[in-house]
């Protein structure tokens, strides 16, 4: 019994089992990319930035009072001397002058960013992913004009580049060409030059040497920003740049440097607040890195091994919610190592618990109908298929433990049947006995009667149990009736071995009775029990004294209904009863 419930409850561990190890194997080769990142961009929550971070942005107020966009380089030179005067810290300008304008502009310009000597300026890179690293091409680097170029305190790559579904997410630090020179990003740069000595652990980085920036919040919304034209004319607060890292950038919407990021909501970053938005993670250090190669096959594989061990030994309306609780907890785990810095593929593990949960209940769906399948087998042996069909469909109708009920029970036995026995070998007797029996139990089948047990060449069957049969007496009665027919055909037919012709006698009894599971908590039987069973294996017995077929008792002869014909026989007090029971022969 151990054993078979064992291996039981290792099929749908098999089976989860399975499911996680095929999910992990999936989740390891990278499929389903693009949902496990946007899965992931839902766990960014806003918080403040650091205070020490301004964005100057060249909006559309400022392109409608200084004029259409390119600006002349005199305007770009009196804004980074203003913000300078004002006191700023760094000033990441992120516009670019890969172009000489008239001398006079450029010298303006150019001086303005030497005297600030904060000035960090962008070069643009085609950045290509080759070998598992990210490399560009020196050769086609767009960078400021020499003379603004080296006027600058540091100058970094402003390349944003999106993931596979458009939106940005991570900036590569530093990016190597063949000829080995080495291009920071813009905002390290910046970073640099605001905390000398810092720099970022390698242990952040990504294999393509990615930081992945953690986004305070939606676009426009996270760091203090002042209009470009404000800062040009001098109308703005000097206080609120003083010691600050300014980023210069462009935000209106015709300039077009605005890209998706995992906060957007549908709404894009302006470029200079992804850089404001990297150098926010620099100085914080909120770092973001993914959890270890191997945490995300291992829950995946543990999460289908849970489900698998579980369910088959839990009721079905909670694996349900087993399930739910485990997706709710591993939901609550990534939030919780996100908010750690710690990102956890969710996609795959939601699938995961989604596919093992319909596996291992197909699982034991199969089991239960193959279960169900060998139970009618067995059960049929017992009582009738269409009794077997009812309580398989409405297993309320069978009641375990005993109850009372209004029972007809019925007793067959054959006639003269030791001196039958004596006369045959045993293997002549089985044939016998194999024959009758079958005979007889088929008609108590077909009856709807439920077979209690053979006792040596006797055969006891009940009505009205295990479900109501409100015409128990009358199924009970035909069912005699059959016999005794089937039993002279057979005798005609010389169905038996040795051409021995049989006789049996019969006897029906209806009243309360108990009935239910009897025995012992390692064997028991259906069966019945009560006087009135007695009753009906005495009037089987009294059949020889009358030499009749079939006796019923008065009970059974009025439950039975008048569609039958009988013959009252006598008044009787059978053995084991005080008070005398009128019996009747059931003739047709």
């Amino acid at each position: 019994m151990i054993t078979t419930t064992r291996k039981k409850n290792l099929r749908p561990f098999l089976v989860g089992g399975a499911v996680g190890l095929a999910f992990a194997a999936l989740s390891l080769s990278g499929a389903l990319e693009t949902w496990t990142l946007l899965a992931s961009d839902r766990f960014f929550l806003s918080r403040p930035a650091d205070p020490s971070i301004v964005v100057v942005a060249i909006d559309d107020a400022s392109l409608g009072q200084i004029g259409r966009w390119p600006w002349p380089r005199r305007v770009h030179a009196q804004l980074i001397k203003n913000l300078a005067d004002a006191g700023a810290r760094v000033i990441g300008y992120d516009v670019n002058f890969p172009e000489p304008s008239d001398p006079e502009n450029d010298a303006e310009l150019e001086r303005a960013i030497r005297e600030a000597g904060n000035v960090v300026l962008p070069v643009e890179l085609q950045i290509r992913q080759q070998k598992g690293e990210l490399s560009f091409d020196p050769s086609v680097v767009v960078s400021p004009i020499p003379a603004i170029g080296a006027a600058a305190a540091a100058t970094g790559h402003s390349n944003t580049p999106p993931d596979v579904d458009g939106t940005v997410r991570r900036v590569p630090i530093m990016v190597s060409a063949r000829d080995r020179s080495v291009v920071p990003a813009f905002a390290l740069q910046a970073f640099r030059i605001a905390a000398p000595g810092r720099d970022v652990p390698p242990r952040v980085l990504d294999r393509y040497g990615r930081l992945s920036i953690n986004f305070n919040g939606q676009p426009r919304t996270i760091f203090p920003t002042i209009s470009a034209v404000e800062i040009v004319r001098g109308t703005f607060d000097k206080g609120s740049v003083a010691g600050k890292t300014i980023f210069v950038g462009a935000t209106a919407a015709d300039l077009h440097d605005d890209r998706l990021v995992p906060t957007s909501l549908g709404l894009p970053m302006p470029g200079v607040e992804i850089h404001a938005s990297l150098y926010d993670t620099l100085l914080t250090k909120r770092w973001i890195v993914q959890t270890p190669f191997w945490f995300g096959p291992v829950l995946i594989l543990l999460l289908g091994m849970a489900l698998g061990a579980v369910i088959p030994v839990i009721r079905a309306r909670y694996s349900l919610l087993l399930t739910l609780g485990l997706w709710i907890g591993s939901l609550v785990t990534a939030i919780v190592l996100f908010d750690r810095g710690r990102v956890m593929d969710v996609v795959w593990p939601s699938l995961t618990l989604v596919f093992a949960y319909a596996a291992v209940t197909v699982e034991r769906r199969m089991t239960a109908d193959q279960e169900r399948r060998e139970l009618k087998t067995a059960f049929s042996r017992y009582v009738a298929p269409a009794v077997v069909d009812a309580i398989i469909e409405d297993p309320s109708r069978l009641k375990l433990g005993g109850e009372k009920r209004r029972m007809t029970v019925l007793f067959s036995d054959i006639r003269g049947f030791t001196t039958i026995s004596e006369s045959l070998s045993p293997e002549t007797l089985v044939e016998l006995m194999n024959a009758y029996l079958t005979a007889m139990t088929d008609i108590v089948f077909a009856n709807g009667g439920t077979l209690d047990k053979y006792i040596g060449d006797a055969v006891m069957a009940f009505w009205n149990a295990p479900f109501d049969q409100p015409d128990h007496a009358a199924r009970a009665a035909k069912t005699a009736l059959e016999m005794q027919a089937k039993l002279a055909e057979m005798n005609r037919a010389k169905a038996f071995p040795n051409g021995i012709q049989l006789k049996i006698g019969v006897g029906i009894n209806t009243g309360e009775m108990i009935v239910g599971n009897m025995g012992s908590e390692t064997r028991f039987d259906y069966t019945v029990l009560g006087d009135n069973v007695n009753l009906g294996s005495r009037l089987e017995s009294v059949t020889k004294d009358y030499g009749v077929g079939i006796i019923l008792s008065e009970a059974a002869k009025k439950e039975a209904g008048s569609v039958f014909k009988t013959r009252k026989l006598d008044t009787v007090t059978v053995k084991g009863k005080t008070e005398p029971v009128v019996i009747y022969e059931l003739l047709d």
